[in-house]
């Protein structure tokens, strides 16, 4: 079978084929700067793939974190992509399945939240994009039941990941690092956008230049941020069932912020948190619907909208807004600070915050002892169940009126 494509690819798209060919690798790792073409190098790699191979059965798994994220990124790309060649109308695509047919290949674009659907799913080739979201027991199922070979992507966006320790490590892994520059083809907005994150006397003068976004979206380079609040913090498999005391805390958005919550618990000096919400667009409805699927708890929320508290109320829910007083964010942080921190490893927006979460800096770079507003929605919540439940004795001697605090 002969097929023309019309295709401009990447240096990525090349490399790939390379070390595919080579025959030495059961595991390929692309680690990236933003906007250096890895997801669409990627996808034409996989289409070339199915057609080079189209007399044998290939069943390859594309998967992200959660389900819910694939549909705007990469089976949307891959769509797009199969337009631009010309090969759309070749495939059999299922809306609803998230699966796309083309000749003997079928893709299945699965959620490694879809449990069910991923019990004893044995795969010919899997992809996990936005690989640091992914766990290792996530790769490790997907891999054990693989016949051929792997691909992870992703930003290097932490300084320490299981990816580099346990995959990258390995003699049959090929590790491809790349830029922007690899992209022959990006947007003049966006390589703009990234070029001014450098720390450049021009940049540094514009207010633009961020030393971490630049190493990490520019250069690609694995980086730690500087000024974090919450430093050190330990990932477990799950909230442990013998974390009795346990509140869930709600912070409220809807358009650019989004509705976070969590179940938080304390116990032996030590917080737990397990993300169960995180997302843009509810209405008072669909927070409820949610709430009714989790296990019932006592639930501090934001203050600032009276009218969802009372509906939430309402639909029958233990729900109290915090009572905030001069200095409560601060002292909630530093409560925060001095325990021990435990967060569920399907708890990736907690992670992401955790890891983003700084204080601000003066003209001189000077740290303040006051949180940039900014990768605290979660935390916010979290730092509401510390503040009513677990800070009240010691407010109270502060001589804080009790239901100003909240605390009944």
């Amino acid at each position: 079978m002969m097929i023309e494509l019309n295709m401009k690819c990447t240096p990525i798209f090349y490399r790939a084929m390379k070390a595919l060919n080579s025959g030495l690798f059961n595991v390929m790792v692309f680690e990236g700067g933003s906007r250096s073409s890895k997801t669409y190098s990627l996808i034409q790699f996989f289409i070339v793939y199915a057609i080079n191979n189209w007399q044998r059965t290939n069943r390859i798994v594309i998967a992200r974190k959660k389900g819910t994220w694939l549909a705007s990124t990469v089976w949307t790309d891959f769509k797009n992509i199969l337009l631009e060649l010309g090969l759309y109308n070749n495939c059999r695509i299922n809306n609803t399945l998230k699966t796309i047919q083309l000749y003997s290949t079928t893709f299945e674009f699965v959620g490694l939240d879809d449990v069910q659907r991923l019990h004893g799913l044995t795969t010919d080739i899997f992809w996990i994009n936005e690989a640091m979201e992914a766990s290792k027991d996530d790769f490790d199922q997907l891999e054990q039941r693989c016949s051929r070979f792997a691909i992870l992507d992703y930003n290097p966006s932490a300084e320490e990941h299981w990816i580099y320790d346990n995959v990258c490590s390995r003699e049959d892994c090929y590790f491809d690092h790349s830029t922007m520059l690899d992209n022959p083809f990006i947007p003049a907005n966006m390589k703009r956008k990234i070029l001014s994150y450098e720390p450049t006397e021009y940049n540094i003068k514009q207010g633009t230049a961020d030393k971490r976004k630049w190493m990490i979206y520019g250069l690609g380079k694995r980086a730690k941020i500087e000024g974090l609040i919450f430093e050190n913090y330990t990932i477990i498999k799950e909230m442990p069932e013998w974390v009795k005391r346990r509140w869930r805390g709600i912070d409220f958005g809807y358009t650019n912020d989004v509705t976070a919550a969590s179940d938080n618990g304390y116990l032996d000096n030590a917080l737990y948190i397990d993300e169960e919400i995180y997302q843009t667009n509810m209405l008072s409805s669909d927070i409820i619907r949610v709430l009714k699927e989790l296990p019932d708890r006592k639930i501090w929320s934001e203050s600032a909208d009276p009218r969802l508290v009372q509906e939430i109320y309402n639909a029958g829910f233990n729900i109290e807004p915090v009572r905030k007083y001069p200095g409560s964010v601060e002292a909630g942080i530093d409560f925060m600070k001095s325990k021990k921190i435990y967060i569920t490893e399907h708890s990736i927006n907690v992670k992401k915050e955790l890891d983003n979460y700084t204080y601000q800096q003066d003209k001189n770079g000077r740290w303040l002892n006051v949180p940039v507003d900014n990768f605290n929605h979660i935390l916010d919540e979290v730092r509401y169940c510390c503040m009513m439940e677990l800070m009240g004795r010691i407010l109270l001697q502060k001589n804080y009126n009790k239901s100003d605090l909240g605390i009944y």
